[in-house]
């Protein structure tokens, strides 16, 4: 898992091949119905909805704050059954300079690799 993170903090910006990477291993086996919405998505460079329908998938019940826009994107991780003053340690915010989806996927590459 560690060297995913460490690809996707890397990435100037989406990309099929990463994002399909960050899938197969975060999400486990997936509906056909659910892995053609994630084939869409990257076909359109829909690159926020890909990285959220891999959140869904890869940490069900999780919540995630993003922000988008001009420069860095950031997404903060709220687990399930948490208030929004709690953050459990390593779930800081994540900022990446790609934008929100990269942001997304870093940050579900990081709860992953923590356990959670």
């Amino acid at each position: 898992m560690g060297v995913l993170i460490e690809k996707v903090a890397k990435a100037r910006e989406p990309s099929r091949p990463l994002f399909a990477e960050v899938w197969f291993a975060t999400t486990g086996q997936q509906d056909p119905d659910t892995k053609v919405r994630f084939a869409f998505f990257m076909q359109s460079k829909a690159w926020t909805d890909a990285a959220l329908i891999t959140l869904e998938h890869a940490l069900p019940e999780w919540g995630v704050v993003a922000r988008s826009g001009p420069g860095p994107g950031e997404a903060k991780l709220q687990p399930p059954g948490m208030g929004h003053a709690k953050r459990p340690a390593g779930l800081e915010p994540v900022r990446h300079p790609g934008g929100a989806a990269l942001a997304i996927l870093q940050a579900t590459l990081h709860a992953k690799a923590g356990g959670f």
